[in-house]
């Protein structure tokens, strides 16, 4: 007789306590107070030059010469392979917001296009 009336008001404590536990919990803020909510990604920022790299501001520009360079070598019939593999990665580093990164490639590129 024991056994039921132990499980019974085991039972009924859980059920008791389990509510309170979910009520107690607030619901989340959806504005972005000063106490909490969703906070605004900070803008992305430019990856410091390695020494001895081109500047970040003219990676954009860079781009646009080491294509056209590219176009002249293969006119030319040199092999331009290696050269437009590092501009294409400089191409996505770019896109991704990673400029310095574009930067050493766009060099590395025209390393290759000085070297023929």
């Amino acid at each position: 007789m024991k056994l039921p009336l132990a499980i019974a008001s085991g039972l009924i404590l859980s059920l008791i306590a389990l509510p309170s536990v979910t009520v107690a919990q607030s619901p989340p803020q959806t504005s972005g107070s000063a106490t909490g909510g969703t906070v605004a990604a900070a803008p992305a920022k430019d990856a410091p030059s390695a020494p001895g790299s081109q500047s970040v501001g003219n990676a954009e520009s860079e781009a646009n010469s080491i294509a056209s360079r590219i176009e002249q070598a293969r006119k030319q019939g040199k092999d331009v392979t290696n050269a437009e593999t590092e501009e294409k990665q400089g191409e996505a580093a770019l896109q991704a917001g990673y400029k310095a990164e574009a930067a050493q490639h766009f060099q590395r590129a025209k390393e290759e296009l000085g070297t023929m």
